[in-house]
């Protein structure tokens, strides 16, 4: 099995557990944030594939931090209080990020194709803000007294 399997492998399971994370979601907010990372997976799975098939890797880019702050801002302080039944699984969801971005950097400098360490440098950085954005979720589901109140949520790098 080449790394560019497990990769795809890695995907998949990202892309699942998102999903699941989506239908179980208690409101719309996050139904579309986990949405999100779910097609970002999806998208990420697909230029694994061409890599492996020695294909041009074109990487499209997620979603703009623009709508995710859009989605932030329309959340209501009982959204995050719902939310705390999930808080293991999203301590799960920053596992798998940091378990991709191990692995993909990994794999880094033994890539010879310019196009392929490109895309893959590019997904790295996309699911360390997967890891980031997961990361901020989970301040505001655990301290959803104190984050809330304002509607930027205090600092938040961009995704």
């Amino acid at each position: 099995m080449s790394w560019f399997d497990t990769a795809v492998s890695i995907e998949i399971e990202g892309e699942n557990f998102y999903r699941d994370l989506a239908k179980n979601a208690a409101g719309e907010g996050m139904r579309k944030i986990f949405t999100m990372l779910a097609d970002d997976e999806l998208k990420h799975k697909a230029v694994f594939e061409a890599m492996k098939d020695s294909k041009s890797a074109e990487y499209e880019a997620s979603a703009s931090p623009e709508e995710v702050k859009q989605v932030f801002r329309s959340f209501a302080k009982q959204d995050f209080l719902n939310e705390q039944k999930h808080a293991k699984l999203y301590r799960k969801a920053r596992e798998v990020e940091k378990k991709s971005v191990d692995f993909y950097s990994a794999q880094l400098d033994d890539l010879t194709d310019e196009n392929q360490k490109d895309a893959l440098e590019k997904i790295i950085k996309e699911e360390e803000s997967h890891f980031r954005l997961i990361d901020s979720i989970m301040v505001l589901v655990e301290r959803p007294e104190s984050w809330v109140e304002d509607a930027e949520f205090g600092l938040r790098e961009e995704y």
